[in-house]
């Protein structure tokens, strides 16, 4: 048995609820604000499957890899908790980045943190049904997560019971990824040579990539393989691949990005990963991936608007 989570994506397909928007939430203590949001929940109605909800190329990639490695898929939530790919769930607008107007630590006491929000909103009976899971057949927990919900999580993966047996991989996008002690024996040491390898994009959906890798490359070759067997097999494919080579692009403003994504927004109809890399291959334009989520959510808000 092989589970496999992933993270939700701030891209949906369908617009938020308007009583599920953390810009319009009221400042409070963690308990106060957690209550008013779930009482928000409860009674909002479903719009789709989560896998139909979510978009981009990260949560493709993730179903994808369920599929090849007939694993089962759930996704990690700042707005809901837990939920498998299957839960029909409403549209929300809510993360736990900072600096956007939907950052619900921006709502919060100064301090709190990810985890302490992750364990307010992770409802206990969608943790037992995701650890029954884990208990069949010794199963395989694979974690495909952005440095932010890695750390989110990073309490609550220690709980589980694949983390006391080993069983559990971690991917994630950034090499400097300041990950949990106690996790890093279980990070698959992918880096950047797999953008140059047979899986190249950005860095907002690595993590995925990686782990479709690892399913289709890796665990079929070691299914039964520890995490040091794994991480050598992962090293072992790298030699073959090589860093791509840096653009150097032009370098814009935050108002002159801005007029630009607003300008460009059309013409990839609004995909934030097409539109990076309009950006950065067409235009020669230089722009890192969380200055860029940044400012096409404000694109994305403004176009909200009625």
């Amino acid at each position: 048995m092989t589970v496999i989570l992933t993270a939700c994506t701030m891209r949906k397909r369908f617009p938020p609820d308007p009583s599920l928007i953390a810009a319009n939430l009221g400042h409070g203590e963690l308990g106060s604000v957690g209550a008013e949001w779930a009482d928000r929940l409860a009674q909002a109605a479903g719009v789709a499957e989560a896998i139909k909800l979510y978009a981009g190329r990260g949560m493709l990639e993730a179903k994808q890899a369920a599929a090849d490695g007939n694993a089962a898929l759930f996704i990690a939530s700042a707005g809901l908790g837990l939920v498998e790919a299957s839960d029909v769930i409403p549209s929300y607008d809510l993360t736990v980045a900072k600096g956007l107007p939907s950052s619900i630590l921006s709502k919060l006491p100064a301090g709190t943190n990810e985890n302490d929000w992750w364990s307010e909103v992770a409802t206990r009976d969608r943790i037992e049904r995701f650890e029954s899971l884990l208990q069949i057949d010794d199963a395989l927990l694979l974690v495909a997560l952005p440095a932010n919900y890695l750390k989110m999580l990073s309490r609550f993966l220690k709980t589980l019971s694949v983390f006391a047996d080993g069983r559990v991989r971690i991917f994630t996008g950034s090499e400097q990824v300041e990950i949990d002690a106690d996790l890093r024996p279980y990070l698959m040491p992918y880096d950047r040579r797999l953008d140059g390898g047979p899986a190249p994009g950005t860095l907002g959906d690595f993590a995925q990539r990686a782990l479709r890798h690892f399913v289709t490359q890796v665990l079929s070759a070691s299914p039964g393989g520890d995490a040091s067997e794994h991480a050598a097999i992962v090293l072992s494919a790298q030699d073959q691949w090589h860093r791509p080579i840096s653009k150097t692009g032009v370098r814009l403003n935050d108002d002159e990005l801005l007029k630009t994504i607003r300008e460009e927004w059309d013409s990839v109809q609004g995909r934030s990963t097409r539109l990076l890399r309009k950006l950065r291959d067409d235009l020669g334009i230089a722009c890192e991936q969380g200055r860029f989520s940044k400012l096409a959510a404000t694109v994305r808000a403004e176009r909200a608007l009625p």
